[in-house]
């Protein structure tokens, strides 16, 4: 094993006792980290940069606090409704299944635990940006085993100019769930191959079991860890110990039971995949859809490139240290920066496929410490101040573009959007029309999906889904007992996901309800929503 010395850091159960100990120690007397500059005093901004010299973790702690608070608050001051996949996570995270038709079940039961806790339907916009500051600490506790404390914060900061941390982290689903767990995953990876100790190599394990009961993407880092230990030969020494097949065991306890709902229910997921992403028809999209996606993810991460060219563009800076353990360092990161991306490149290239931008949701979590890494701590004041200056106003302007878009899209076009629908109304309305026709609840409920998961989380009798109205995607309901109770079907008017001849096969007779006209929740009036319902009546 490494002796990573110094730079192995603390356990994981003592850091935050050392970081108190540390900064009562820092306010005795005032510390140097690293080799980097004293900036020019006399502005607020240098002081601000002095005393994050001084005190990265009580920076950090600020950041992250100020990050969790607005994009928690700011979503449910600006938006009328549930984004579109807070509305799926209710819909369905209450039916606790160990598998679902489109991805493992992990994000959708943490959003109904957090319902059932506070009986809040808003309480979900706290999961995207919690996920998000959890995946920031994953990354600050590896980073700072690596490099200073200050270098360590200003690769977290540098992530909030990628916007699936902040501007889209509100829409918590599956993608955002991902984050904490691929960046403990590779926390403690990393111990595991520095100390070899078999409790890291347990965690690591788990946590990599954790980002495939997220989303099934986690092949792309199971793959690179995989690869990094047969090829790094430094890593290559773990394999004889038992590190890696403790890893290999608890990953196997863990997913388990996920891994036996797939093999008994066809794989669904995977059919949903292969159904989502664009095939090549022509040769010659072999290659442009691996350039497509991978010009999509460099524009992505343009801001945050951005902020470390001011760091790095002209100026001074230290050379990393060429000893071993600094050496094995930089290949390790390197590996989690860019691993991920090749892996999913080459797949998607290999089976014809355009991968969808949004599959690099995990990916980037390391790439700013990679960069750091390998360019060594900066020196220069001045490139400092313009880091500092080009933080705060992303991190302002993240969330004035936000509200901007929301609150005053509608004057600029009329597009519908998840935020702006009328769905308690509609459900309310829908809720209370069934009960006049047939004096019972309503337990059942089917349709397009974004209609009928507004239906099961805004109506008072909450009725169990079955997404696009289809009994074999929704094995938590009984059919017989269906026919007995009735349902509803309910769609946007012109959905192309309306199937009504196909419906009319599985349920029988539909009667269909007057249309329901209804104004979307914008300051700018805007088309109505037009919502097509029909009753699936009893039959006792």
């Amino acid at each position: 094993m490494i002796d990573g010395g110094q730079s192995a850091g603390h356990s994981f159960g003592g850091e935050w006792q050392v970081w108190l100990i540390e900064s009562i120690r820092s306010m005795e007397k005032p510390h140097m980290n690293g080799a980097i500059a004293q900036p020019a005093r006399g502005t607020w901004l240098a002081a601000i940069l002095d005393f994050a010299r001084r005190r990265p973790g009580p920076v950090l702690a600020c950041v992250l606090g100020l990050h969790f608070l607005i994009w928690t608050i700011l979503p449910i001051l600006v938006s009328a409704n549930l984004q579109l996949d807070l509305a799926e996570d209710l819909a369905l995270g209450k039916e606790w299944q160990l598998g679902y038709w489109k991805h493992p079940p992990l994000p959708w039961w943490a959003a109904d635990l957090l319902y059932r806790l506070t009986g809040s339907v808003e309480a979900v916009y706290v999961l995207g940006p919690l996920a998000a500051v959890l995946c920031f600490y994953g990354v600050w506790l590896l980073a700072r085993e690596m490099v200073d404390e200050f270098s360590a914060l200003v690769a977290v900061l540098a992530l909030e100019g990628i916007h699936f941390y902040n501007f889209s982290v509100v829409k918590f689903a599956h993608d955002q769930m991902q984050l904490p767990f691929w960046a403990f995953t590779g926390l403690f990876f990393y111990r595991a191959l520095v100390r070899g100790r078999m409790l890291d190599w347990a965690l690591a394990g788990a946590f990599l079991a954790g980002a495939f009961w997220s989303k099934y993407a986690a092949f792309a880092l199971a793959a690179t860890l995989a690869l990094f230990l047969l090829f790094d030969p430094w890593a290559r020494r773990a394999w004889r110990t038992p590190g890696p097949y403790v890893m290999a065991l608890a990953f196997a306890i863990v997913i388990a039971p996920n891994a036996w709902w797939l093999v008994t229910h066809d794989f669904l997921p995977f059919h949903y995949v292969d159904e989502r992403a664009r095939t090549a028809a022509h040769w010659y999209q072999y290659v442009l859809y691996p350039l497509q996606w991978t010009a999509s993810q460099a524009l992505l991460l343009a801001p945050a490139a951005g902020l470390l060219a001011l760091l790095y563009w002209g100026g001074k800076h230290q050379q990393p240290m060429p000893d071993e353990i600094a050496s094995f360092n930089r290949r390790y990161v390197t590996a989690l920066a860019l691993g991920p991306f090749l892996v999913t490149t080459l797949v998607a290239a290999v089976l014809g496929r355009l991968a969808i931008t949004m599959w690099g949701y995990p990916l980037w979590s390391f790439a700013p410490l990679a960069a750091l890494i390998w360019m060594g701590p900066v020196t220069d004041p001045r490139q400092l101040r313009w880091f500092a200056t080009a933080f705060l106003g992303i991190f302002l302007t993240w969330p004035l573009a936000y509200a901007a878009i929301e609150l005053g899209e509608p004057f600029m076009h009329d597009r519908p959007k998840a935020t702006q629908f009328p769905g308690q109304i509609m459900a309310e309305a829908i809720s209370r029309s069934w009960s006049e026709s047939y004096d019972t609840p309503l337990v059942y409920a089917g349709g397009t999906e974004f209609a009928v998961n507004n239906l099961a989380v805004y109506s008072p009798d909450r009725p169990h889904v079955l997404p696009h109205g289809d009994p074999k995607l929704a094995p938590w309901i009984d059919t017989s007992d269906l026919r007995r109770r009735g349902a509803v079907l309910v769609w946007e008017e012109g959905h192309p996901g309306a199937r009504l001849d196909l419906w009319r096969e599985t349920f029988g007779e539909l009667e269909l309800q007057p249309t329901l006209v209804l104004a979307r929740q914008t300051w700018h009036p805007v088309k109505p929503a037009r919502i097509v319902y029909a009753f699936v009546p009893p039959r006792p």
